[in-house]
């Protein structure tokens, strides 16, 4: 009977022990795991320093793809794999299971291996003993049994602590996922400053978001942080050169600097993404990719110019202002060759909305100054006149014209 209670109390103490371990073990985000990754390779180019450690260009790539896997759902195993295929064995500081430094992962094996048979064989030979003797030494039974559960519990967390790593999605991992939507969500609602922090948590947790270093970069613009934006908004670009809300984001940022040239280029390579309907709405109601036509012309780069209307043309399932713009750009060149061009964009944009503003406008101008069609121009003019709220600065012109009283 004396037996049994010894060995419900070492059961005991074992289970308290493993309980212990596991829950003094904090949950690791993957910005954790991608951080204690870093810190178990060595840099290729360095001496002495891990790639957590290192600020060298190839360190810094490693750590971003070390980022990238673990967010994707990759085991400690398999970056271990990659990283080595890349880069040779000499990379990993961790010991491999083969040749001599394989006794590393062997050793804990082989010790709860021997606690396991130790406590058998206690157990045989106290229950084969005879009851005098087993008296004798029943004082040193419950020794004998702790030291033995100390050896198989030590044996078993050392087994754990080498033994692969939890997935993003396993539920020992904490199933971020979960909270960086919920985080993205807020933030997306959130006034910029509270934005920045929200974005910024989201990143802590998966640092290879680009939905977070997009938005982060646009919020840190509106508030004032141009240069910290820029800095974000162009490693967002880097990190993913497919995610549609950085190219635009970044093409508004680079106009704002005076740089349209850098600014359509993104605009173009955005036009052969899959954006979503929320990019079209969003350069429709800035204008922006009018505006930066409009500059790049106004610099003498109209061929660009044209290049990035006839693409958004395209693409855009409202082409009229766009239309409405690459006529009035070609009609102020005032080049003959180029003025029926610049009439058969207006007209086919206001066959599209007849009562889009510009094109009415526009078509306006066109007819009284360069086609000298008076009767025209006034049809035009009145129908501009008749739209319920007309752009200020489009009154002005055609006022100023004597198209307007």
């Amino acid at each position: 009977m004396n037996r049994f209670r010894w060995l419900a109390l070492v059961a005991l103490v074992l289970g308290a022990l493993v309980v212990s371990e596991v829950a003094t073990q904090p949950v690791l985000t993957n910005a954790d795991r991608a951080h204690q990754l870093a810190e178990n390779f060595a840099c290729p180019v360095c001496s002495g320093q891990s790639v957590a450690e290192s600020d060298v260009p190839i360190a810094r790539a490693i750590r971003t793809e070390i980022a990238r896997m673990v967010d994707e759902g990759a085991t400690d195993a398999m970056v271990r794999t990659e990283l080595v295929d890349s880069f040779g064995q000499d990379i990993d500081y961790t010991p491999q299971g083969s040749g001599l430094i394989g006794l590393v992962w062997v050793l804990p094996v082989v010790l709860a291996v021997a606690a396991v048979t130790g406590l058998a064989l206690a157990l045989r030979r106290w229950s084969g003993a005879s009851t005098g003797r087993a008296s004798a030494k029943k004082s040193s039974r419950p020794m004998v049994l702790l030291g033995i559960a100390v050896l198989a519990v030590g044996a078993g967390l050392l087994v754990a602590q080498t033994s692969g790593s939890r997935g993003v999605g396993e539920t020992g991992s904490g199933e971020i996922r979960s909270s960086t939507r919920t985080l993205l969500a807020q933030a997306g609602v959130a006034a910029p400053q509270e934005a920045i922090t929200l974005y910024t948590e989201v990143l802590e947790l998966q640092p290879s978001n680009v939905e977070a270093l997009t938005y982060r970069a646009w919020a840190l613009w509106r508030s004032g942080g141009q240069l910290l934006a820029r800095v974000d908004i162009n490693d967002a670009v880097t990190m993913d050169p497919a995610y549609p809300d950085a190219r635009v984001f970044r093409a508004s940022m680079l106009f704002a600097d005076e740089e349209a040239a850098a600014a359509a280029q993104d605009l173009l390579v955005l036009d052969t993404l899959a954006a979503p309907p929320i990019v079209g709405d969003l350069l429709a109601a800035s204008h922006l990719r009018e505006r930066i036509a409009s500059s790049l012309a106004a610099q003498g780069d109209l061929l660009t110019a044209l290049t990035l209307l006839d693409s958004g043309i395209e693409v855009t399932a409202q082409p009229a202002p766009l239309l409405a713009e690459r006529g009035w750009l070609l009609a102020v060149t005032f080049e003959p060759d180029l003025l029926g061009l610049a009439v058969e964009a207006l007209d086919e944009a206001l066959a599209l909305e007849p009562a889009h503003p510009n094109a009415l406008a526009y078509r306006a101008l066109v007819r009284s100054v360069l086609l000298e069609d008076a009767e025209g121009a006034a049809a035009d003019a009145a129908s501009f006149a008749a739209l319920a709220d007309p752009p200020t600065a489009l009154v002005e012109l055609l006022t100023t014209e004597g198209l307007l009283g």
